[in-house]
């Protein structure tokens, strides 16, 4: 078995650095909501950790073999994790199921599809500063374009628990495949 075909199990994410959670931690207070976070107070959050580079470039992992993810904070309400990529590396298409999701660009280039039935995907270069949002069930796939790595910051609310992963069997039916929150995604699905 290759190395690109070893996938990073959910129980191997280290905890967080406790100085960078609480940090990060502060940041997340300042959100108004008591219960799970919307859309745009997502947005805000991850454009305030790209502010902060000492936050996030601390968790960046260069490895050509695996895209590598990190956490940087979590509560009941949020996870925030800072996700390296190198050429080659994708997530395929999925869902986030019932959390919704800000994602940034702070570092490099990657490449966002959304799903569009029945004619392919819609794409947007994500440059730093680039913010993208989408609810509960919001199917897209990312990819690395440029920089090494290039790096990403997502939120999710409520925490990533369960994500669906987009796969198409040999006789071409589409099918989605439950995983941990944690589990490392491989693209090995759809090609739009």
């Amino acid at each position: 078995m290759s190395l690109n075909s070893v996938r990073q199990e959910w129980w191997e994410v280290l905890s967080p650095p406790a100085d960078l959670s609480d940090r990060c931690g502060q940041l997340v207070s300042h959100q108004r909501s008591q219960g799970d976070l919307t859309t745009e107070e997502l947005k805000g959050l991850v454009l305030s950790i790209a502010q902060a580079p000492d936050l996030w470039k601390p968790l960046v992992v260069t490895d050509p073999a695996r895209r590598r993810y990190r956490l940087l904070y979590e509560d009941d309400r949020i996870d925030i994790w800072v996700l390296s990529w190198m050429p080659g590396q994708a997530t395929g298409f999925h869902d986030h199921d019932r959390s919704r999701v800000a994602l940034m660009s702070v570092q490099g280039t990657v490449l966002e599809k959304q799903m569009l039935l029945p004619s392919g995907a819609a794409s947007v270069e994500m440059t730093p500063g680039t913010v993208r949002t989408g609810g509960a069930g919001y199917i897209h796939s990312v990819q690395h374009l440029e920089g090494l790595p290039a790096v990403s910051v997502h939120a999710y609310s409520p925490p990533l628990k369960l994500v669906g992963q987009f796969v198409v069997d040999e006789q071409g039916i589409l099918e989605r495949k439950i995983e941990h929150g944690r589990r490392e995604l491989m693209d090995n699905s759809i090609r739009l």
